[in-house]
């Protein structure tokens, strides 16, 4: 006598938990993977350091062949506090000096060199901040330099002309550049209402927490670079 066994259909709804209890074992068995991975990783000395992407043969660095972005290790992410304060000021003793302070690398003004022949580059970062500041010093600037012409006798009304041309250029391509590149990051912070009398605003954004890329990163990564580039000049004798 052959043995029966007996067959039990099952129904949709116990596939469908199936499937769904299979699903969670998999993205937990997945997600295991990739906490050991990152514990067993050393961060910190992959902070601002090159990829793999800067330093294998996947790009010639030539002509349009180079990433798109510096693709740096940023760690976690930071919180940054919208705050007002004294320093970083349109126009005081101090001003010039703090926002020249923003550039990392005092004369290299934030500027990298990459790849096998360290071509030159530019940071998106520091060519944002070089727009704030042309947009401050273009603000305090046309008085200063009516003032600053009136008593120079070497600067003739057409250098003057053209000088406030030049800013007026600049400053024209500083606002767009600010502003396709504020519209690129799109931050979403919700900033809360103020309530005020007869009217609806949310005032200047202070005591907003953002979450951040860790900037310090990037002024690691370049400050490392710059020491590396004046090394290899200072040996070679080539700028």
């Amino acid at each position: 006598m052959r043995a029966r066994f007996r067959t039990c259909a099952l129904s949709p709804l116990t596939v469908v938990a199936g499937v769904i209890v299979l699903c969670n074992i998999v993205q937990l068995v997945v997600w295991l993977r990739t906490t050991r991975s990152r514990s067993e990783c050393n961060c910190e000395e992959l902070a601002a350091v090159y990829l793999p992407a800067l330093d294998n043969n996947d790009y010639t660095w030539e002509g349009t062949d180079f990433p798109l972005y510096l693709p740096l290790f940023f760690g976690p992410p930071v919180s940054l506090t919208i705050q007002n304060t004294v320093h970083y000021a349109l126009d005081d003793a101090n001003s010039d000096e703090e926002w020249e302070s923003l550039y990392p690398g005092g004369m290299h003004h934030g500027f990298v060199h990459l790849g096998p022949r360290r071509r030159f580059f530019g940071l998106s970062m520091f060519h944002q901040l070089h727009c704030v500041d042309t947009l401050r010093k273009a603000i305090r600037g046309r008085g200063g330099m009516r003032h600053h012409n009136a008593h120079n006798h070497d600067n003739t009304t057409t250098n003057s002309n053209h000088l406030e041309e030049d800013w007026a250029e600049h400053s024209t391509h500083c606002l767009n550049y600010l502003r396709q590149t504020i519209l690129c990051s799109a931050d979403m912070t919700l900033e809360p209402e103020i309530p005020v009398e007869g009217t609806r605003d949310v005032g200047e954004g202070t005591g907003v927490e953002h979450v951040c890329r860790d900037w310090t990163r990037v002024y690691d990564f370049v400050d490392r670079n710059i020491a590396e580039w004046d090394a290899a000049t200072q040996s070679t004798g080539v700028p």
